[in-house]
């Protein structure tokens, strides 16, 4: 009789345990499901409340300023009522050159103009340009004209295939779906194309975050990643680094100002290759502590009648940059939170 007594308590501490144990692991899950959705209702309200900043403030050439002009500042930039507004830099401006800054609790974000990326549309030429991209991207020289040329006969309309290129009997050929025969609807939708499909991951992530199907265009010197300077700009890297060192404290205003400034020649210089005022088409990129980032395209259309301020070309996930980067503070009271130690 005892022998079974104890057999029942034994067996009474052991279902005791796992329930202990159990109610251990969904307090833990629990409170991951409660972190998870803190976060995304960060991450959701850091969207926002960017989309209000960039619908409702004038852009400068330092970037996009969180706080909005007011009517006496306002008067001072415009020569007259009709006139241009005035775009030298406020003060309050969140940098457009894909800079991390901290947002809502722990979010980070980033804006990046797209006329700083490199455009890719159906209009696109062929030019050298394209092929110093590619090749800045860490593509074989040799490469380049072939890629080149399929990209082009991916986006065009007809049917003829270029010196280099690749239409639909090509990629049958492959065992591949025939060309879009349209602008690329996300920048990873080059991976479609003819030939990208071989490059090495590293090169066609490269490609991937450096393009823009969304502007057709100048660039812009003063948002352009440091790696893509060197297509534009002579004697680089030094050249390429005195511009971002340069930029982050006193953007440059015009191809003058910044060939002046620098010493420099710029191919085609006042030429209307390059402009120095962000294009009202922006990346935005969004991540939390964990899960999956988000890349939205967004143009602004503040002029838009009975339409939203901005509308939203594209929104998809990519892998998530680390936290443990350092993210600048936008200053702004819009993300100030007094309970959380950013340092």
């Amino acid at each position: 009789m005892l022998a079974v007594t104890l057999w029942i308590l034994a067996g009474i501490a052991i279902a005791v345990a796992l329930m202990t144990l159990w109610s251990i692991d969904q307090v833990a899950q629990a409170r991951i499901g409660h972190e998870r959705l803190q976060d995304e209702i960060a991450l959701v309200g850091t969207r926002d409340t960017l989309l209000y900043i960039a619908a409702t403030r004038e852009l400068t050439v330092a970037g996009l300023p969180t706080e909005p002009l007011g009517e006496d500042e306002r008067a001072i930039r415009r020569m007259d009522e009709f006139g241009p507004l005035i775009r030298d830099p406020i003060g309050s401006e969140m940098r457009l050159d894909d800079t991390a800054y901290a947002g809502l609790a722990e979010t980070r974000f980033a804006f990046q103009d797209e006329a700083g990326l490199f455009p890719v549309s159906p209009w696109l030429e062929a030019s050298t340009s394209l092929d110093g991209f590619l090749v800045q991207m860490g593509v074989e020289q040799q490469q380049a004209p072939r890629l080149r040329d399929a990209l082009l006969d991916y986006m065009d309309s007809d049917d003829l295939t270029r010196l280099n290129g690749a239409e639909e009997r090509e990629y049958v050929r492959a065992g591949r779906p025939p060309p879009a025969n349209r602008r690329l609807l996300i920048p990873g939708e080059i991976a479609n194309v003819l030939g990208f499909e071989t490059l090495p991951p590293v090169t066609l992530a490269a490609i991937i975050a450096h393009i823009s199907p969304y502007y057709a265009g100048p660039v812009n010197p003063n948002t352009m990643p440091a790696d893509m300077l060197g297509i534009w700009v002579p004697g680089c890297p030094e050249a390429c680094e005195r511009i971002v060192s340069t930029r982050e404290q006193n953007p440059f205003r015009s191809a003058t100002d910044l060939q002046l400034r620098l010493g420099i020649l710029l191919p085609g210089g006042d030429s209307g290759e390059y402009r120095f005022l962000a294009d009202q088409t922006l990346r935005l990129t969004l991540w939390g502590r964990s899960g999956a980032a988000w890349r939205i395209h967004v143009r602004l259309t503040p002029l838009a009648d009975k339409q939203a301020p901005w509308s939203v070309l594209a929104s998809y996930p990519i892998a998530r940059p680390s936290l443990d980067d350092p993210a600048q503070d936008t200053g702004s009271l819009l993300f100030a939170d007094p309970a959380l130690d950013r340092d």
